[in-house]
C-alpha cells in the first residue's frame, strides 16, 4: 500500500486541493496529511477536500491502522507519527522543543517504512518545518515531492527543503501525484549502472565534475551517483542525460548543484551515542592513560562534513582528561573535499536544532548560546585544524593515535574501499584506533587489526607496517595543491593603503568632496612641502611641492622610500630613519643637490624630524625646501655641489651596513647547515623509499597470490551456497513427503514399524507411538527391548525368521478386545555403504487404531 504523507501550512488549501483532483481514488494509496492548525479554531479540511476526492476522509485518532483509499487528517495540538502501519497521535507536552514542528516528527517516522512505497510531499507553508525529516527521509533513498516555490503562495517551507538539498523533484502540487505513479510504475529504479556508464553523456559527466572540483567519482559506488545524477536531471526538468550533460557544460551553477548533491554530508553531535560511549571507554581513556607529558595525541576525522563528529570527539577527548586529572595535548584534523562543508564547521556555529543529542552538562561547558545559535568553546576550537583534503587521492597524515571515518566507505567501491583502509593503516601509529560505521570493514586488512568492538566497529592496529594499496603507489596519490587549512583565529593582515579621513557622522558624499577640499586647501596653505614616512622606511603621504620628488607611475604595489622617492633623497632620509632607530630624538637636517628629469640641479634644504615619540607607531616627516643656487656653483659632478653631508652620517651608515652583513652573514650559514642537513635527510629518505618500494614489490606479489586464492575461495563458497540451496529444497519435499505419509497411513489405520538388519527400530509412524508408547528416543533401540508385545508372536523372533528365509510372514490374533494382524515384510535397498538389509511391520486391525 503506497503511503504519501504531506505537509501544508498557510497557504495549504489551495495546493491540496490541486493535489487531490489528480490523486487516483482507487488505486489503494493512501494520504496522511499534517498541517499547522489553531488550537481554538475547527478545521472543515474534510469537507473542503470532500468537494475534490471520492476518497474516505477522517481525523487520526492513536492507534489507528492505515487503510487504502483513505485521507488521514492531523488534529490540532497533536504530534502525528508511524510505527509500521499504525498512526500514533499524542498532545504536545511541555518538555517538547519550541516551536512544535509537527511535520517533522512525522517525515522522521518515515525512515522506518520501505522507502519504495512511502513519499513524503511538502506544499506551500511558512518557516522550515519539514526540512529536517525530509533530510533523513532522503538520506535514506526515500523520494521527496516539493511544490514549486513560485507557485507556493508561502514558499518558505519549500524553499528550505531545496537549499538543505533533499528534494528529489519540483513540481506543481497537481503534478505531483502523476510523478509518484511514475515512481511506483518503475519502482523507483534507474538504469542499471552498466547501461548508463557506457554513455558517452554519463562519462562525460563525470569528467566535468573532476575537472571542476578535482573529485574522480568513478571511486563511488555506480548506482549512488547514478542515482543523484538522474535525481539534479528530473530536478532540472530535462528528458534525456545528454540534454543534462549539455546544461552542465555550459552552466556552473548547475554542475556545482551536482556536485553538492554527489557529496553527502550526513553527521549530528553524538551520532549513535552508544559508539560515542564505546569510543570513549575502549579507545579515548586508554589513549589519555597511555599518553605522556611530553606526547601528543593527534586524532584524524576524514568527510567531517560540517564538523560535528570532530567537535565530539574533542568534546570526549577533554572529559577524558579531566576525568584522569591530567593536562595533555592533542590535535584533531578534520578533512572533508567539499569547501563550502570546511567553512562551515570551521566557523565553529550550529542552529539550536544541531544540539538535540548534546547532554545539557556538555551543552553548557562547551557551548555559548547567542540567540537560536550555539557558539564552540575557543579554547576547544584552536585544537582543531580543518582542512579541505580528499581522502583518497591526498597524501594520508602521519603518526596518528585515532581515526575516526564513519559512513564514508559504505558510498566507495571496493577498490577504493581497500584503498582507503590501506592509507588508514599507513597512517596509524602501532596500537592506534580506528572507528569505522556499523555497516563498514576493514576487507583484506582485517588481519592487521584487532576486533575491540564489532558491534560498532572500533578497532586497534596491531602491526608496525605501514602497508600502501598498489592503486597508490601506482601514481593515483599526489599531494593535492588543494588542500587548503583553517586554522584557528588566523587572520589575514589588511594590504597597505593611503591613510583616509575617518569621520565621526555620516556625511552625504558631496559634503564629503568638499570636507576633502577644504582639508587640501589647509594642508596646502599650512603644511610645508614634506614626505610623511615609518621607520621602515614606508611612503604615508606627501604635501605640497613634495610631488615633484615622488614617482607613483609605475603603481607598485608596495610605496617605499626605495621604490617612488627621488634617489637623491634616499641617503639623506635613510641617515635620518638610522638615527631615530638609534634613540637620537633630535631633528636632523642637511643641504643637498638633486638632479631633476629636466636636466637642471635644485638645492634642498631637508629637514627630518620624528612625531609621536610615545606612540607605538613611530614617523618621521621629511621636510623639503628649495634653496637658491649661485651660478657659479660646483661644477657639475663635484661631490661638494652634490651633497653636503658629515662624516658622522657616513659612519652612521656604514655601522648599519656592517650590522646587515653580519646579520647576512649569520643568514647565508644557518640557511647552509639547514641545507646541509635537508641534504642528509633526503638521503635518508631516498633509501627508506628504495625499501619501501622493494617491500611494496613483495606486497603486491603477496597481494596477487591472495586475491588468486579469494576468487577461489568466492568460487567454492557460490558452489557451496548452491548446493545447500538444493538440500534445503530435498529436505522441504522429504519433510512434506513424510507428513504426506502419515496422513495416509493415518487415514488407512495402518502402523508401521521399519527395522534394520540388526532388529532395531529405524523410525516408526505416529499410530504406533500412540498406541505403544514409543517416543523419539527409542529410535535405534531394539525390537526386543521396546516395541509391541503381542501374546500370540514374539516379534524379535518372527523378523529374524523373515531376515533368514526372506520370505514375508503374517501372524494374528487377539490383542485386548480387538484383532491384531502384524505382516512382517522383507527389503533390501542400495545406499552408499552398500546393500542395506531391512524388514518393515505392518499393524492392522479392527479397534487397535482409534
Amino acid at each position: 500500500m503506497p503511503v504519501i504523507a504531506i505537509g501544508a501550512s498557510a497557504g495549504g488549501l489551495e495546493p491540496l486541493e490541486d493535489f487531490f483532483r489528480k490523486a487516483p481514488f482507487l488505486d489503494g494509496w493512501c494520504f496522511v496529511i499534517v498541517q499547522h492548525l489553531s488550537p481554538d479554531y475547527r478545521s472543515m479540511m474534510d469537507e473542503l477536500l470532500g468537494r475534490c476526492t471520492k476518497m474516505r476522509i477522517v481525523h487520526i485518532q492513536d492507534g489507528m491502522t492505515l487503510t487504502p483509499d483513505t485521507i488521514f487528517l492531523n488534529g490540532p495540538n497533536s504530534v502525528v507519527t508511524l510505527e509500521g502501519d499504525t498512526l500514533r497521535m499524542r498532545p504536545f507536552q511541555a518538555g517538547d522543543r519550541v516551536p512544535n514542528l509537527p511535520i517533522d516528527a512525522l517525515f522522521l517516522s518515515l525512515t522506518q517504512r520501505p522507502v519504495e512505497s512511502t513519499f513524503a510531499v511538502v506544499l506551500s507553508g511558512s518557516g522550515s518545518d519539514g526540512t529536517r525529516g525530509a533530510a533523513a527521509f532522503h538520506t535514506l533513498g526515500g523520494a521527496v515531492f516539493v511544490q514549486s516555490p513560485e507557485e507556493a503562495t508561502f514558499s518558505s517551507m519549500p524553499k528550505s527543503v531545496l537549499i538543505a538539498d533533499s528534494a528529489d523533484r519540483v513540481l506543481a502540487a497537481a503534478a505531483i501525484p502523476g510523478a509518484i505513479r511514475d515512481h511506483l510504475r518503475n519502482g523507483g529504479k534507474i538504469a542499471s549502472s552498466a547501461e548508463v556508464l557506457s554513455e558517452d553523456s554519463a562519462r562525460a559527466i563525470l569528467e566535468l565534475l573532476e575537472r571542476a572540483h578535482h573529485v574522480d567519482f568513478s571511486a563511488y559506488k555506480a548506482p549512488n551517483v547514478l542515482r543523484r545524477i538522474e535525481r539534479r536531471r528530473h530536478l532540472r526538468g530535462i528528458e534525456t542525460i545528454e540534454g543534462y550533460h549539455d546544461l552542465l557544460r555550459g552552466n556552473p551553477n548547475a554542475l556545482d548543484e551536482l556536485y553538492q548533491d554527489l557529496l553527502i554530508g550526513v553527521t549530528e553531535f553524538y551520532r549513535d551515542p552508544d559508539s560515542i560511549r564505546v569510543l570513549r571507554s575502549k579507545a579515548l581513556d586508554a589513549l589519555v592513560a597511555q599518553s605522556s607529558e611530553e606526547s601528543s595525541i593527534r586524532i584524524w576525522v576524514p568527510a567531517c562534513a560540517s564538523g560535528e563528529e570532530a567537535y565530539t570527539i574533542a568534546i570526549e577527548l577533554s572529559e577524558a582528561l579531566k576525568a584522569a586529572g591530567v593536562e595533555r595535548k592533542f590535535r584533531i584534523i578534520a578533512t572533508d573535499v567539499h569547501r563550502r562543508s570546511i567553512d562551515l564547521a570551521s566557523a565553529g556555529i550550529f542552529p539550536r536544532s544541531a544540539m538535540e543529542n548534546v547532554p545539557p552538562k556538555i551543552l553548557d561547558s562547551y557551548f555559548a548560546r547567542h540567540r537560536d545559535q550555539y557558539v564552540i568553546d575557543p579554547l576547544l576550537r584552536q585544537k582543531i585544524v580543518f582542512s579541505v583534503h580528499d581522502v583518497l587521492s591526498d597524501p594520508p597524515f602521519m603518526q596518528l593515535d585515532l581515526i575516526s571515518c564513519r559512513n564514508l566507505m559504505i558510498y566507495m567501491n571496493d577498490d577504493s574501499q581497500n584503498r582507503m583502509i590501506s592509507m588508514f593503516l599507513f597512517g596509524l601509529r602501532k596500537d592506534g584506533y580506528l572507528l569505522l560505521g556499523p555497516s563498514e570493514s576493514l576487507g583484506r586488512y582485517a588481519d592487521q587489526f584487532a576486533v575491540i568492538n564489532s558491534r560498532w566497529r572500533l578497532f586497534q592496529n596491531e602491526s608496525s607496517k605501514r602497508v600502501l594499496d598498489r592503486s597508490i603507489l601506482s601514481g593515483t596519490l599526489h599531494a593535492s595543491s588543494r588542500i587548503e587549512t583553517n586554522f584557528p583565529e588566523q587572520r589575514i593582515p589588511p594590504r597597505r593603503t593611503l591613510p583616509r579621513a575617518i569621520l565621526a557622522e555620516p556625511v552625504h558624499r558631496s559634503e564629503r568632496d568638499n570636507l576633502i577640499r577644504s582639508y587640501d586647501a589647509l594642508l596646502k596653505r599650512y603644511a610645508p612641502s614634506s614626505i610623511l614616512i615609518t621607520t621602515d622606511g614606508t611612503v604615508l603621504a606627501w604635501f605640497g611641492s613634495a610631488s615633484a620628488y615622488i614617482d607613483t607611475m609605475n603603481n607598485l604595489a608596495e610605496w617605499t622610500v626605495e621604490d617612488i622617492v627621488h634617489p637623491d633623497l634616499h641617503f639623506t632620509i635613510n641617515v635620518g630613519i638610522e638615527r631615530l632607530r638609534q634613540g637620537q630624538t633630535d631633528s636632523y637636517e642637511r643641504s643637498i643637490a638633486v638632479d631633476m628629469a629636466s636636466g637642471d640641479k635644485q638645492r634642498l634644504a631637508i629637514k627630518v624630524e620624528p612625531l609621536e615619540l610615545h606612540s607605538k607607531s613611530r614617523f618621521l616627516l621629511v621636510g623639503l625646501k628649495r634653496e637658491d643656487v649661485p651660478e657659479q656653483a660646483a661644477a657639475p659632478g663635484s661631490t661638494e655641489a652634490l651633497l653636503q653631508i658629515s662624516g658622522e652620517d657616513h659612519s652612521l651608515l656604514a655601522r648599519r651596513i656592517q650590522e646587515l652583513e653580519r646579520d647576512l652573514r649569520l643568514t647565508e650559514e644557518t640557511l647552509q647547515h639547514v641545507t646541509e642537513r635537508l641534504e642528509a635527510s633526503g638521503e635518508e629518505l631516498q633509501a627508506s623509499n628504495e625499501e619501501l618500494q622493494a617491500s611494496n614489490e613483495e606486497l603486491q606479489a603477496s597481494n596477487e597470490e591472495l586475491q588468486s586464492s579469494n576468487e577461489e575461495l568466492h568460487a567454492v563458497n557460490e558452489e557451496l551456497v548452491s548446493v545447500s540451496a538444493e538440500h534445503e529444497r530435498k529436505i522441504e519435499l522429504l519433510s512434506e513427503l513424510n507428513r504426506d505419509t502419515e496422513v495416509i497411513l493415518d487415514i488407512l489405520r495402518v502402523g508401521v514399524i521399519v527395522l534394520d538388519d540388526q532388529l532395531r527400530i529405524r523410525r516408526f509412524s505416529q499410530l504406533i507411538g500412540a498406541t505403544f508408547q514409543l517416543e523419539a528416543h527409542d529410535i535405534d533401540r531394539t525390537l526386543g527391548v521396546v516395541g509391541p508385545r503381542p501374546d500370540f508372536a514374539d516379534l524379535a523372533n518372527l523378523v529374524r525368521e523373515v531376515l533368514q528365509t526372506g520370505e514375508a510372514v503374517t501372524r494374528s490374533g487377539a490383542y485386548g478386545a480387538s484383532t491384531l494382524e502384524i505382516g512382517a515384510f522383507p527389503f533390501d535397498r542400495d545406499t552408499d555403504d552398500g546393500a542395506q538389509k531391512g524388514v518393515v511391520l505392518l499393524f492392522s486391525g479392527t479397534g487397535v487404531f482409534n
